[in-house]
């Protein structure tokens, strides 16, 4: 291939396949299209569709029709690619098929070993990256979207995003034993303040469990006192 290679520009990996899918629902693997066509085909709008396809045509997804720019049609290689991925998105023929495609480039095929022999992270590619393939006006969703597509194709374990455990729970005995040390029983005629520190990720559900759980832990607290 020759000509500068391109990353996605803030498209991620999911919608690139999508505009993959969109070109072959428009009809690409035989005919050139133009961009709106494929922007029927799909919920990514046509801004986002033209100025990724430099990336695109880089890496031998599209080729332009050099009699009538501006129209678009998918190589074959792509073409049963996109197929394949709009029937089973994640089955190993699947992925063995965009491998097949990216593989091709030498640059690849060593990046992947260096990843596998050094076992990079997603966080040392995020920086190496635009220097390795010359494209320094990337960003963060298209450099996101390169390595998802990297991990899907080539089953890179260190470059998998995996999704966080959410905080353990605290028990119920925990959180009256909290509340407990927090809560003074009110002197006659006081009132009593309590107050709450509430993080930007509590949902308004979990939000009332605590209420719940402060109003029960006080009245035991007070029953415990009052005998």
């Amino acid at each position: 291939m020759s000509g500068g290679r391109f990353f996605p520009r803030r498209l991620s990996f999911p919608k690139i396949c999508n505009v993959l899918v969109a070109y072959l629902n428009a009809g690409a693997e035989r005919n050139y299209v133009g961009l709106s066509e494929v922007t029927d085909k799909t919920e990514v709008t046509l801004h986002n569709i033209s100025r990724n396809n430099n990336f695109f045509k880089s890496w031998g997804f599209v080729e332009e029709n050099e009699k009538e720019p501006g129209k678009y049609r998918l190589t074959p290689e792509a073409a049963e690619f996109a197929s394949a991925y709009r029937i089973d998105p994640n089955g190993d023929h699947t992925r063995q098929l965009l491998r097949r495609i990216l593989e091709k480039e030498e640059i690849i095929r060593k990046l992947v070993e260096r990843i596998k022999r050094e076992g990079m992270d997603r966080r040392a590619l995020m920086v190496e990256l635009p220097g390795i393939l010359g494209d320094l006006r990337a960003d963060k969703v298209g450099l996101n979207a390169f390595l998802d597509m990297l991990a899907y194709a080539f089953n890179l374990e260190t470059v998998t995003v995996k999704p966080r455990p959410p905080p353990p729970e605290p028990s119920k005995r925990a959180q009256r034993k909290a509340v407990a040390k927090l809560v003074e029983r009110p002197a006659a005629g006081l009132s009593l303040s309590i107050n709450l520190a509430i993080s930007p990720e509590t949902s308004p559900e979990r939000l009332k469990e605590y209420i719940k759980a402060v109003l029960k832990a006080y009245d035991e607290y007070s029953e415990e006192k009052g005998d």
